[in-house]
C-alpha cells in the first residue's frame, strides 16, 4: 500500500512539472547519468525529482513531451516499469523513452490533444468565438454530436464566469440529470449499453494467456474476439467512441462473444501481472505477449486489428482495414 501511495503521489505532483523547477542552466551531461530507482519516489525526496525531471526539457526534449508522458496512464505504462525494475535506471534511459515517444507518429496528435485541452481549461465561455472553441474541443478529440449538444446547452445556460473546461463538466451533469429523469425501456437500455461499455474497456480477460482464454472460452461457448490497440494510439480512441458507444455492436460483443482488449504497447511484466501463467520467467511483458499472439495470426503488428477465434484457437476471419461501425457489424455477424 505504501508503495502504491507513493506512486500515485508521483504521478500527480510531476503533471505539476512544468510550472516550477524551470533552470535554464542545467548540466545534462551530469543529469543523464543520475540513478533513479522506486524508493526514491518518498515525500521526502520528491521535490529533488520534479526539478530533475522538469529540468530534461533544457537537454533537448520537447517540453510539451514531457507533460503528456507525464499524465497517468502513460506515465504508469512507460516510465513506471523504468523505476521498479531491478536494471539501474538512469536519467538517460527516461530521455530515451521520451525521445522516441516525441519522435513517435502519434505524438503530433498527442500535442494538438493536450494543447487544446490546456487552452480549454483557461479559456472563458464565448459564444462569439465559438467555432474557436469548436475547433479545440474536436481537437481533444470528442464525438461531432457531443460537441454539438454541448453548443446548444451553452446557448440555453450561457455563463462567462466559467471556463470551457469547467462549462463541459457542468455540461455532462446536465446530461446525466436529463438521464435520470427517462424511465422505461430507453432509460434501461442506455444503462445497459454504458456497462456493456464498460466490461468491454475494463476487460476481465486482460491478463489471461491465451490458453487460458480459449479454456475460458470453451466453459463459456463462445467463441473469441481479440482487439489489438495501443495506450497512446490517438486513431484506436477516436474509432472507439464510435465503435462502443454502437448498441447493436456492444449487444454482440457482450452476448455473443468473448471478448478480449491487448495494449500491445503495456511493458507490465508478466510476473507482476495479476495472473500468473506459462510466460512467467520469460522477461515477457503483457505488451510483448499481446504483440506475438498478433504477429501469429495476423503476421502484422498494425493497429488497431481484430480477430475471431473458435474456442480451439483457429482463425474464422479477421479485421485490420477499413474498420467503422459497418465492417465490424458484418465481422461479427458473418456466418
Amino acid at each position: 500500500m505504501k508503495r502504491i501511495y507513493h506512486i500515485v503521489s508521483f504521478i500527480i505532483l510531476i503533471n505539476f512539472f512544468n510550472l516550477h523547477f524551470v533552470n535554464a542552466q542545467v548540466n545534462c551531461k551530469q543529469l543523464l547519468k543520475k540513478k533513479l530507482s522506486l524508493e526514491d519516489i518518498e515525500p521526502n525526496k520528491v521535490e529533488g525529482i520534479f526539478k530533475d525531471f522538469a529540468q530534461l526539457s533544457e537537454c533537448g526534449l520537447d517540453s510539451m513531451a514531457l507533460e503528456i508522458i507525464s499524465t497517468p496512464p502513460l506515465f504508469a505504462t512507460l516510465i513506471l516499469p523504468l523505476a521498479s525494475s531491478n536494471k539501474i535506471t538512469t536519467y538517460q534511459d527516461i530521455f530515451n523513452i521520451v525521445m522516441e515517444f516525441q519522435n513517435s507518429s502519434e505524438f503530433p496528435l498527442l500535442r494538438r490533444s493536450h494543447h487544446a485541452s490546456k487552452i480549454l481549461k483557461s479559456k472563458s465561455v464565448d459564444l462569439n468565438d465559438w467555432v474557436s472553441a469548436q475547433e479545440l474541443l474536436l481537437q481533444i478529440p470528442l464525438d461531432s454530436n457531443e460537441v454539438q449538444r454541448f453548443h446548444s446547452y451553452l446557448k440555453d445556460n450561457l455563463s462567462n464566469d466559467n471556463s470551457y473546461f469547467e462549462a463541459w463538466s457542468l455540461f455532462k451533469n446536465f446530461e446525466h440529470e436529463q438521464l435520470e429523469k427517462t424511465t422505461g425501456t430507453a432509460r434501461e437500455n442506455v444503462k445497459i449499453n454504458t456497462k456493456r461499455k464498460n466490461e468491454i474497456l475494463s476487460d476481465k480477460y486482460y491478463y489471461m494467456a491465451l490458453p487460458e482464454i480459449l479454456k475460458e472460452a470453451e466453459r463459456i461457448n463462445r467463441n473469441v474476439v481479440i482487439y489489438f490497440t495501443d495506450w497512446g494510439h490517438v486513431d484506436s480512441r477516436k474509432l472507439e467512441v464510435s465503435l462502443f458507444n454502437d448498441m447493436q455492436i456492444n449487444e454482440l460483443l457482450f452476448d455473443k462473444f468473448m471478448f478480449v482488449t491487448l495494449y500491445t504497447d503495456d511493458k507490465t511484466k508478466i510476473e507482476n501481472s495479476p495472473s500468473q501463467n506459462e510466460d512467467k520467467g520469460t522477461n515477457m511483458t503483457v505488451g510483448k505477449r499481446g504483440e506475438k499472439i498478433q504477429l501469429h495470426y495476423l503476421g502484422s503488428e498494425k493497429i488497431p486489428a481484430f480477430i475471431l477465434l473458435n474456442t480451439r484457437g483457429q482463425l474464422i476471419r479477421s479485421l485490420s482495414k477499413n474498420i467503422n461501425k459497418e465492417t465490424l457489424r458484418s465481422f461479427l455477424t458473418e456466418e
